[in-house]
């Protein structure tokens, strides 16, 4: 009888210890998605892409004290598109990312409203 009690306790054991590497192992795994914005360029009369536009994506600090909290730079590609990753702004447990000014070729031209952990994607006509 004491023999039966100790092996159940040995398997129990096996058992907790496999079950907590496992979740370990499936935890240290976990890796957060993206936050991404994803601008096109196109050109109104044609819809054709708009290749070398230089595209800002920005939000000014509105009390003055840091002129740029995001300010990103980039020129699209021959498409027309220009990516955009902003998972290094974004911090866990951050409610909502950020809604941003787009300028391309220093014209303000809207906003886009980035999504947390996800691409956001936004045509531009110019």
């Amino acid at each position: 009888m004491i023999r039966e009690n100790y092996s159940n306790i040995s398997t129990n054991w096996a058992k907790y210890v496999t079950l907590l590497a496992i979740l370990f192992i499936s935890h240290s795994c976990y890796k957060p998605k993206s936050t991404i914005a994803t601008i096109t360029v196109l050109n109104d009369s044609n819809n054709s892409p708009v290749s070398g536009a230089t595209v800002r994506l920005f939000y000014d600090d509105p009390a003055g004290i840091n002129t740029s909290i995001i300010n990103e730079q980039n020129t699209t590609s021959d498409e027309g598109v220009v990516n955009f990753d902003f998972s290094d702004y974004y911090k866990d447990g951050q409610a909502g990312f950020a809604v941003l000014d787009i300028e391309v070729n220093n014209v303000f031209v809207g906003v886009i409203q980035v999504e947390e952990r996800a691409t956001t994607e936004k045509t531009i006509y110019l």
